[in-house]
């Protein structure tokens, strides 16, 4: 009687344990389902990304372009003013230069005549001072 009884229970227990494992069994099949469900969600979602990124790529690349080319017309306009002032730049040194020189003589001249008197009336006091005159 208690071999029946064994014999009963482990049959109680494998008939569980198949019904566990038919459970597992579906439950494996519905995460495979699932597995291929997310895998095909993924692909499409890298392909939506891979577009989005080359339209980015393609919107920086103009935008790149179109600065670059605003910088080279700023950058010419740039170039053609600096020309222009570093002309009359040059212009009005070169006037201030010869104004500078014709000052420059005056005062040099100025300065020899100056001399000339003072030392024409130290020489005059001299001779005084020795009764030369």
């Amino acid at each position: 009687m208690a071999a029946m009884l064994e014999e009963e229970d482990v049959e109680a227990r494998v008939a569980r344990l198949e019904s566990d494992v038919a459970h597992i069994r579906s439950d494996v099949a519905e995460m495979k389902i699932d597995l291929r469900e997310l895998r095909h969600d993924v692909a499409s979602l890298r392909d939506q990304v891979h577009k989005g990124n080359a339209s980015l790529r393609e919107a920086l690349q103009t935008r790149d372009a179109s600065l670059r080319a605003a910088m080279l017309k700023g950058e010419a306009s740039l170039r053609e003013e600096i020309r222009t002032s570093s002309g009359t730049l040059r212009e009005n040194m070169q006037k201030g230069d010869a104004s500078l020189r014709r000052e420059i003589i005056r005062a040099s001249l100025s300065d020899k005549i100056w001399m000339l008197l003072l030392t024409g009336a130290m020489l005059a006091v001299m001779a005084r001072g020795f009764k030369w005159l």
